[in-house]
Formats: C-alpha cells, structure tokens, sequence
C-alpha cells in the first residue's frame, strides 16, 4: 500500500510522535505502532535490532513474528562483525536484502538467513534508527513475498518514520541502563550490607546469592577457595529451589558421585579459565571437564560463568555460576565484577578469621595439655633401675625413638607405660612441639569420636561451637593413645585412616583436614587375642604393631627394688615435708621378695604410706607388711599365721585394691567410671572403707 498524499504521511508521522511521547511502556509503544506501520508498508513481521555502545554485538530489542522460531535457535547478542547488518551500519536510507541470495554468504555461526529461508521467508528490509547522528539499530521488516519492489517514496517515508522510533529505542535503552544501575547499586549495597552484618560464613554466601539472582536469575552458585597446598579451603555449593530459594548442598547430594575429591579438583580447575560460556564453547567445555557433562545430563545447565576473586601467593579463588535456561554474556560477567573486591576483602576476612579462632583454639587446647602434664602426679619421674630385662627395653626405645614410626607399648599394668611413651616423644625430633595424652578407657563411647576428632557446631545436642579435637592439637607432635584396647570398634574404622591416610573430618564437618602427627599407643589387654575374639580389628592392630615394646613387670625387674623404693621414699618425703627415713634391712628384703601384682603403681603406693605413718628414724612397714610375709605372703619356716596376722594381710589387699581402683579411675569414687563401679560396691560403702583405712583426701 502507498501513501496518498503527504497530509497523510504527515498524519502518520504524528499519531507515531503522539504515540512515543505518551505511552511508557515500551513494549505497548512498538506493537501500537507496528500496527500502524502494517496498514502503510507490507511486511509479515518485525523486529527491532540494537547495539552495544562498542557497536561490536547486536541484540533483539523488540519483534512481533507471525512465525515460529525452531527451538534450537537462541535469542543472544551475536557479533556484528560478519553478519548481514555490518556492511549497512553507515547506511542513510533503506536497504532491501534478498535472503535466498544471502544464505552462504555468512559465517556458520550466523545461522539467521538459514532459519529464515527454511520459515518461508524472502525478504528483509533494513530500516536504520539514527539518534544523535548515528545508527544505534535498524528497523527491520521480513517478508515472504520477494517480488516486492520499493520505491523510492516509500524508502524515504520509512526513514522519517524511523527518526521518532529511534527517539523512542534510545530513550527506552537509556531508561533500561538507567534500571540496570540502580539495580546493580540496590545489589552492591545489600551485598555489602550481608558481608558487613552476618557473621556466619554460610548464611552471608546463601545472602549473596539471593542477591545475584535478583540481576541475573542462575541455578547454581559454586564459591571454591585453594590453598597453597591444593587443599580445599572453602568449597560451597548453593543450588536453587523453586519454592525454597538458595539451599547449600554438597557434591555427594548434587550429582551422587563416589569420587567427590576428583570431582572437586576439577570444579577448582575451572576458576582458572574464567569467562562465558555456552552454545558450542559449553559442549567443549564439558568434554573437557567431567563434572560439568555431569551436571548438563543431570540438571540440563546450558551455559556457565567463571568470574575469578583473586590469585596470590598461597591463595586463589572464584565464583562458578551457572544456569538451565539463560546463556550468559560479558553483561553478566561485568555485573558480577561488581561486587568482586568486597566478596573477596569478606571471604579472606573470614577465611583469616576462622585461621585466627582455630589457632587460638589449639594454643588454648595445648595450654590445657601442658597444664595438666605439669599438674599430673606420675608414679616416677624418671625411667630408674638397671636391671638387665629394663636395659633391654631402654635399647629398643633410643632406637626407634628418633623415627616415625608408630610404637605399640605393651606390659601389665602399674609398669609405667605412658612414662616409656614420653621418653619416646622427649628423644625424638618432635619434643619441641606437643605430646598429647588421651585415655581410650576414661570417656564415654559417645564422646570419644569428637574429643579424638573434633566436631563443627551444631553436629549433635550440645555441640554450641567448634571443638578443635586431639589429633589437631598434635599436629608436627605426637599423640599419645593409652588404653587403646578399650577404643570402640566403630571408631577403630576412623582411626585406622587416620593411621593410613594421614587425614581425618571433624564429626558433622565435610573439609578433610591433614595431619602429620606420630601415634603412640600402649595397653595391658593381648591384643591379639583381643582380634581373635572379635574385639579388635585385625588391620588396626596391625598399623598400631609396627614396633612392639614390652615393659617388664616388676617382678622381673627385682634388682630395681631397692632403687625405686629409695627413690619413692625420697619423693614422697619431699611432697609431705617429711624427714628423709631409711629402710630396714629386713623390710627391704620383703620388699624385694614380694609379689607385685600392681607393678611400680603398688610399690609406689605402698612406699608412701609407710612415709605418712611412720615417726622413728626408720620407715615403718609393721602396719603394712606382716612380719611373717614372704613371697607371695607365706608363712617362713612353717609357722602358722595367726588370725591377726590373716587380719592384717586382708586389710593390706583391701587398701591396696581400693588405691588401685582410685588410680585407675583418677580418684573419682563414685559415677560412671568410679572406683565404686570398678570394686562393684556401693559408693556409700566405699566411702566407709577408705575413712577406716585412713586413706587421704588426695585419692577421693
């Protein structure tokens, strides 16, 4: 159809200017006046076509198409560079192309004319939007009747027409940059009002997320941070739920994989390739990387984008973002940048943090250790004797002292294993860092697993913060394990890795954590009849076994009574303000020839409270050693004991067990694990005997 007369055109001209000045919605603006452009040019459709201020992409602004584009098709910003738009870009009046001639003029990545051939279309008129000298987009008409020929007073109509449109585009671009702004400002200020105000690490990440999507709506947010030593510092993943928003999830429940650290590795590699990608550069990328032809089978992600935090010495780090539906472009990329300086100052605050407050939890947890190692009442203070089976073991310690390797120390209780264990630790190259003690037998089962292991907060009832466990208070040091016989078999399982792959995770954590620590253990079970009844794991007992030491009971070591027992005396003489008595030859003969069931642990008993009762210039042992006893507490010469003397012998094996008792469960009489529970007596009860046998208050 052509135009009448020029009042016509001019009336035209008019409703279009009207139309661009009062309607505000752009969308409503183009379709009332495409409406009116049909009834004066013939087209099947139209589309709006616009640059970038580079003018190096073009972008679909707005179309109204009587055609149905194929689904593989995508709307995204292509290059103009190569496409049928750039030899027209200095074009000041309208151009009228032949699609059928077009098609293998293009590159392959512009599949425009193609597509629009295959709809039936022919023909595509160019018409170019000009504001403030230049060209910012063309109006284009498309249309399946080829035959079509313009003329020269319609080329001429649609360039005036197109001066309001072009108004309009410009002014609907510059109000849609003017958006994009101010929603990137809203997104920087409630960024930085979550790094500053939450505290919790996960909490502020979910925060952010949030508040990227409001810009750019994504499935998938992955914040990964690397140490110098290719460990995971940080390694989130945020996923997002229709009708939950943003959830953490770990890789596990993400794709389900068994290899997660492989994975993990991979996922890290990305952050060293940032950029956009999707279309042919995704499929690649996937080839390339398994985890992301896991997640496109899996979630149908179509594009993905690395923006990287920093890259320094020791650190890097990055965010991965990806998405099912939307294909990301260097807009995205440049919105994400925004708000990278204070996601990184925040994450490295809190990374520096966390350091500081797991420093500090060690320093605190090693204070405690040396504490209780300087408060600790040890049965001697030195390894002393020079007996030829105590020669033996103290060879086998100075040779496997200056090593690494794990020690199994074995002998009867009461022999002073845990003393063997510290010379083992003080003679090797760790005795500058700390020896850490733990008795497998003196914590309940439940408690074991954190106070070994350490546990995040909130990974069971009562767990208000993180603990930092044992094996991390040891690290460069060594850990002493006593009464290892007694470890659940459950835990036997974590140890054992621990052992073998040098790494553990806190119960409730998901980081693995390193250690390099020395283990030591010692018990008085037989451990291998222990892994034949059941009770301990063969492999376990294996790893623990690589360099058995048996200590010698006492009664293998009499050439060192007489020496312990001075020793004893002394001590016990300076800690109660005692004078410094000597032994009888008689009574250190019974000593020596006793049968010490207690070991050392016995002797040091018996030896201290012969200082507390006795007065004259000698120790006194009438009250605890009858003078009939012999070995094994027969009678000498075939004399009949008295009752009295029977009396007496009871009483000494009723204080001995209880002392024994108090030992083994650090002076605690009652509760679980209380002597009480040990003689299997009522505490009441227990209470009575220790008055009547005038043990003091330092074992209660």
């Amino acid at each position: 159809m052509s135009i009448s007369s020029s009042h016509e055109a001019h009336m035209l001209m008019q409703y279009i200017s009207d139309a661009v000045g009062s309607i505000r919605d752009p969308q409503e603006l183009f379709r009332t006046v495409t409406d009116k452009l049909r009834l004066v040019f013939e087209f099947d459709s139209v589309v709006i076509i616009t640059f970038d201020k580079d003018r190096r992409y073009s972008s679909v602004f707005f179309e109204m198409l009587r055609f149905q584009l194929p689904d593989g098709v995508e709307r995204k910003k292509r290059p103009i560079a190569g496409s049928w738009i750039e030899p027209h870009l200095g074009d000041v009046t309208v151009s009228v192309l032949n699609i059928g001639e077009s098609i293998g003029s293009f590159p392959a990545d512009f599949p425009v004319p193609q597509v629009l051939y295959e709809l039936g279309m022919r023909q595509v008129v160019l018409a170019p939007l000009r504001t403030g000298g230049k060209v910012i987009g063309f109006l284009c008409f498309v249309s399946k009747d080829d035959k079509k020929k313009w003329l020269e007073s319609e080329k001429g109509l649609l360039v005036t027409l197109s001066s309001p449109i072009a108004v309009a585009v410009s002014n609907a671009l510059a109000y849609e940059e003017l958006r994009q702004r101010e929603a990137q400002t809203a997104m920087q200020l409630a960024v930085n009002n979550a790094l500053l105000t939450i505290k919790d690490r996960n909490r502020m990440l979910l925060s952010v997320c949030e508040q990227i999507d409001k810009l750019m709506p994504c499935t998938f947010l992955g914040i990964r941070v690397m140490g110098e030593d290719g460990s995971f510092r940080v390694y989130d993943n945020f996923m997002h739920e229709n009708n939950s928003g943003f959830l953490q999830v770990t890789s596990n429940e993400l794709l389900g994989v068994v290899d997660s650290e492989a994975i993990a590795r991979e996922s890290f590699s990305l952050i060293t390739t940032p950029g956009c990608y999707s279309g042919e550069s995704f499929l690649q990328l996937c080839s390339s990387y398994r985890i992301l032809a896991l997640v496109r089978e899996k979630f149908g992600i179509c594009s993905l984008l690395t923006v990287p935090l920093w890259d320094m010495p020791g650190s890097r780090a990055g965010l991965i973002i990806s998405d099912t539906s939307r294909v990301f472009d260097e807009q995205d990329q440049a919105m994400v940048r925004l708000i990278v300086p204070q996601l990184s100052l925040a994450l490295q605050n809190y990374l520096a943090f966390e350091e500081i407050d797991e420093l500090r939890r060690k320093l605190e947890g090693e204070r405690t250790c040396l504490l209780d190692e300087i408060k600790a009442e040890h049965n001697f203070e030195e390894i002393i004797g020079r007996s030829a089976s105590l020669g033996a073991v103290l060879r086998r310690v100075s040779q496997v002292a200056p090593t690494d390797a794990t020690v199994l120390i074995q002998g009867e209780t009461g022999t002073g294993k845990e003393l063997f264990a510290r010379a083992l630790h003080n003679l090797s190259s760790r005795k500058q860092r700390t020896l850490i003690k733990i008795n497998c037998a003196a914590l309940p089962a439940p408690l074991i697993e954190s106070e070994l292991f350490g546990h995040e907060k909130g990974s069971f009832t009562g767990a208000t913060e993180r603990r930092i466990g044992k094996f991390e208070l040891a690290e460069g040091g060594t850990i002493f394990l006593d009464e290892i016989g007694e470890l659940p078999l459950e835990l036997q399982a974590k140890l054992l890795r621990v052992l073998q792959e040098r790494e553990f995770e806190r119960l409730g954590g998901r980081q693995i954590i390193k250690v390099d620590v020395r283990v030591l253990a010692a018990t008085n079970r037989d451990l291998a009849k222990e892994v034949a009844e059941g009770r301990f794991r063969e492999d376990l007992f294996f790893r623990l076994n690589v360099f058995p030491l048996v200590i010698p009971p006492l009664s293998e070591r009499r050439d060192d009574i007489a020496m312990l027992a001075a020793h004893f005396a002394a001590k016990y003489a300076r800690e109660f303000g005692k004078p410094l008595r000597l032994f009888k030859e008689s009574d250190m003969k019974r000593l020596v020839e006793r049968e010490w069931k207690g070991n050392i642990r016995e002797l040091a008993h018996l030896i201290e409270q012969a200082v507390i009762v006795s007065d004259g210039a000698s120790l006194d042992f009438s009250s605890i050693l009858s003078p009939a006893q012999p070995v094994a507490g027969r009678p000498s010469g075939g004399a009949v004991k008295t009752m009295q003397d029977f009396e007496l012998d009871i009483a000494v094996l009723e204080r001995e067990l209880i002392l024994e008792a108090l030992d083994r469960s650090k002076g605690r009489v009652s509760g679980i694990g209380g002597a009480a529970e040990l003689l299997a007596m009522h505490p009441k009860t227990l209470y009575s005997r220790i008055d009547k046998l005038c043990i003091k208050k330092r074992y209660q």
